[in-house]
């Protein structure tokens, strides 16, 4: 029974040792993305009054060997048009855009194109959109790259408790001893400052030259993971009790 126990232990301690040799390639990946972001952030803060437009252009070739638009007409139905051929006439083009295009021949509601080309190409047809004009503002980008910097940053953090949590199964005789589940404490406790920074970040970018608000998603994944690790903790504490208990009674 002995041996069991000491053989168990043995793999704990190596898988501990292991664990410790990769949380190191984490703490340095995680410092190397704070000096990373921090280097970008003051190059942003040079050009911080300028702002970046960026315009988008795509082209579409759609070919095919009857006739594409009569295939459309059995799939695809729009109030008021009996025929989808209408809608792009012979040897013209079509300009489908928002309300603001006056020369447009169908109104769309589209927030990302700002007009939309369609022409015949033989049995097929040729689609060109153009989406509507980004300006990213420097300044903002500025705010999202601290607040990357910072997730990174208890990243960084996180990446040495599990540091600290390895090397305590290295070095332990019973992973149900205190220097063990205190270091499991600080690792559960290390994950809700880098689950709240990553959603806001996340967040912040998503809003990058859009100019809506900030919509902060909950990831129920991420709440799931940090439960799981504070129910082992409260398992181990209590396997710490009845070990106690246990070399007491002996």
């Amino acid at each position: 029974m002995e041996n069991k126990v000491n053989r168990s232990i043995n793999t704990i301690n190596k898988a501990g040792k292991v664990g410790y040799i990769i949380s190191i390639f984490l703490v340095i990946a995680a410092v190397t993305c704070m000096v990373f972001t921090a280097i970008l952030t003051a190059a942003a803060i040079r050009v911080s009054d300028q702002e970046i437009t960026v315009k988008v252009s795509t082209g579409i070739d759609i070919e095919s060997s009857g006739n594409f638009l009569e295939m459309l007409n059995s799939f695809i139905k729009i109030n008021g048009v009996e025929n989808l051929g209408d809608l792009v006439p012979e040897d013209s083009q079509t300009i489908i855009a928002g309300s603001e295009n006056k020369d447009a021949d169908i109104k769309i509601d589209d927030s990302d194109f700002s007009e939309i080309n369609v022409s015949r190409k033989g049995n097929g047809l040729t689609v060109n959109a153009k989406a509507r004009e980004t300006i990213f503002s420097i300044k903002r980008i500025i705010v999202c790259l601290v607040l990357t910097f910072v997730m990174f940053g208890t990243a960084a953090f996180m990446t040495h408790t599990i540091k600290w949590l390895m090397k305590a199964l290295e070095t332990c005789e019973t992973p149900f001893c205190d220097n063990v589940i205190r270091k499991m404490m600080m690792f559960a406790n290390s994950l809700i400052p880098l689950i709240v920074m990553n959603t806001v970040c996340d967040a912040m970018w998503n809003t990058l030259g859009k100019g809506s608000e900030l919509d902060l998603s909950i990831n129920l994944g991420s709440i799931l993971l940090v439960a799981v690790v504070y129910l082992l903790v409260v398992v181990f504490k209590y396997g710490a009790q009845l070990q106690q208990e246990a070399d007491e009674t002996l």
